[in-house]
């Protein structure tokens, strides 16, 4: 009987390869960041479905919050005016709580993933100026989580076909 249950439980858990959180239209940005299982070389992602997709190094999704459209606003201002500017029209009228369908939210169309990251943080460019005392999260190009993580900050945030991150 024993051995029965441990079957059982081991396929259900081998069906759930993502993890999805709690649908909450009130909880902040920073707090859905924070609760949101993420891999050290991948990424957080916001794709134009309004789903945002914690995404490992080789593009499968690890977990998803599909996010009402204040939250995507919230997610789309941790990014430089002239990408808020972009998103704010490219995410209008969008709502991730209409993505319903658990393979669409677990294996989207490739459009709806981060682009390959072709640039190393030795590429990259500063698009800040640090003072002692500034967060420079925001201001710091990333690839994946572990660029942020290496450099005091917590989370790689993309969204619609960015090419680099930025880190949160």
């Amino acid at each position: 009987m024993k051995s029965q249950i441990l079957i059982v439980l081991s396929i259900l858990f081998s069906l759930a390869p993502a993890t999805p959180t709690t649908p909450n239209n009130t909880q902040s940005i920073s707090d859905i960041i924070s609760n949101l299982p993420q891999e050290n070389n991948g990424v957080l992602y916001l794709g134009r479905d309004g789903v945002l997709r914690s995404v490992d190094a080789s593009g499968r999704v690890v977990a998803y919050q599909q996010l009402s459209p204040d939250q995507i606003r919230e997610y789309n201002s941790n990014f430089p005016a002239a990408d808020q500017d972009r998103l704010s029209q490219d995410f209008q009228g969008v709502d991730g709580r209409d993505v319903t369908n658990l393979d669409q939210l677990l294996n989207p169309d490739r459009n709806m993933l981060p682009p390959m990251a072709t640039t190393t943080m030795s590429q990259q460019q500063p698009t800040g100026t640090n003072m002692p005392g500034q967060n420079t999260c925001g201001a710091m190009g990333c690839t994946s989580q572990r660029d942020c993580r290496e450099n005091g900050c917590n989370s790689c945030l993309q969204a619609d076909h960015m090419a680099m991150g930025y880190c949160h």
